[in-house]
């Protein structure tokens, strides 16, 4: 099965993206194929963690801090975001990244990523990407379509 994990805090404004995208197209992608769950979780990592099982595939839609154009989508393997993790081990830190990564490096994955603009106490989205949601949640489907297809190829 493919597990879509929508991930990000939403009263912090833009790292909440992965998690509205996904409430706005999650639908869509569960009805695309029968092999598709999708799991609004937030910051839970730990519940994440309980619904991944070992044939699985598994892609995150999260915000990114790559400094470029906010809004911009990013899609990687996986394998690729090692580069991303610190080595800190302290419980303020863990992330469903960093712990499948170091515990779970057998589940293969994506990681979509959106662009942040800024990270602040706030519900709404940045300007930036409050006006670019529909071209960005375009984008995210796109890009989920075709790892799909690839995983099925």
């Amino acid at each position: 099965m493919i597990k879509i994990f929508a991930i990000g805090n939403i009263i912090l404004g833009d790292d909440g993206i992965g998690v509205k995208v996904m409430e706005f197209i999650g639908a869509q992608l569960e009805s695309y194929s029968e092999e598709v769950k999708v799991l609004i979780v937030g910051i839970d990592y730990i519940y994440c963690l309980n619904e991944i099982n070992k044939e699985d595939t598994v892609i995150l839609v999260d915000s990114t801090y790559f400094g470029i154009e906010p809004g911009r989508v990013s899609v990687l393997n996986l394998k690729e975001c090692d580069k991303f993790i610190s080595p800190c081990r302290d419980m303020h830190s863990e992330n469903l990244l960093r712990v499948l990564r170091e515990e779970y490096r057998e589940i293969p994955g994506y990681l979509v990523g959106i662009e942040v603009e800024k990270v602040n106490y706030s519900l709404e989205l940045s300007k930036t990407l409050k006006d670019n949601f529909s071209e960005i949640t375009k984008k995210v489907f796109r890009e989920i379509k075709r790892i799909i297809g690839d995983i099925n190829a």
